[in-house]
């Protein structure tokens, strides 16, 4: 177990002062944003009141709990287990070691459906399809910012729909999402082309990235929702190849992508023969993020 130093005092700004630098010294990312993460779990105050009530002195029972939770962070506990939740498109999701933890990028994913949902608003409930569900935080965001839609929220993992299953209930859209169990498009290969979206963002890690990772996402999120095969790319080409079997004429398919990954993909898509037309979009960091496919008319 880490051996920590003690703080000068229990006061606020001593603690958040004490945390910030055992973290730079133990190399964890963005170490002042993590020990007030912390402390805002802990104390229930929002970061911005920490700085506010900076004389409050911690209770006991409170450094307990704070060293509790930074030993686990030292030990390569990911941030967002401890806490329990994270923000995703300003929405709390709950999240623990049976599913991914939502990234900001994936938020590109959401903002593309919702505004080509919002381009052509038709008389009738849409059916959306997220691929991949995890922890639900794309299907619940969707569902949370239009009435009209209906989504199918598919993942291969039975732990990872009970987590989407609570998060859904947690936002009130569990009566808008059906959660499936089954192994990325396989619940729709009826022959009946029904989907009038699918969204997803699906493992997309290459064997060759593996080692690379930071401790806390290679040993404590699940592999089954990061692996992508030897290139990476081993579950995109099965979607881009199955959905234009589950597509309306005309559907999209929107995908979040890894680094790199777009060209080929693009490249992919095209290849496929059916496919109209591609687009890609580059997330905050300039990254090409997100290919967006529209299924042939017919």
């Amino acid at each position: 177990m880490e051996q920590l130093t003690e703080p000068k005092t229990n006061r606020l700004i001593d603690i958040i002062n004490w945390g910030r630098e055992l973290f730079l010294r133990r190399r964890v990312s963005h170490a002042r944003y993590t020990i007030e993460v912390l402390l805002e779990h802990i104390l229930g105050k929002k970061r911005a009141e920490l700085y506010l009530d900076y004389d409050y002195r911690l209770s006991a029972h409170e450094m307990d709990l704070l060293r509790g939770y930074i030993v686990r962070r030292l030990d390569h506990w990911p941030l967002w287990h401890l806490v329990g939740t994270v923000e995703f498109y300003g929405l709390k999701m709950s999240v623990d070691c049976r599913v991914l933890i939502p990234r900001p990028e994936t938020e590109l994913v959401v903002e593309c459906a919702l505004s080509e949902l919002a381009k052509n608003q038709p008389m009738r409930v849409r059916y959306v399809a997220d691929i991949g569900t995890g922890s639900g935080n794309i299907a619940i965001a969707i569902a949370r910012a239009r009435s009209d839609v209906f989504i199918y929220a598919v993942d291969i993992s039975a732990e990872a729909l009970e987590v989407a299953d609570a998060n859904a209930g947690r936002h009130g859209v569990d009566g808008a999402i059906s959660l499936l169990r089954g192994d990325l498009l396989e619940p729709f290969k009826s022959g009946r082309r029904c989907l009038d979206m699918i969204v997803s963002n699906p493992p997309y890690v290459a064997e060759g990235e593996w080692g690379s990772l930071p401790p806390e996402v290679r040993a404590r999120e699940p592999r089954l929702a990061l692996y992508g095969g030897s290139d990476g790319l081993e579950k995109i080409r099965r979607v881009v190849a199955d959905a234009p079997g589950c597509l309306v004429s005309g559907g999209l398919l929107i995908m979040e992508v890894g680094h790199g990954h777009a060209a080929p993909v693009r490249e992919m898509i095209l290849r496929s023969g059916e496919y109209s037309a591609v687009e890609i979009h580059k997330d905050y960091s300039g990254i090409e993020r997100v290919v967006l496919a529209r299924r042939n008319i017919e």
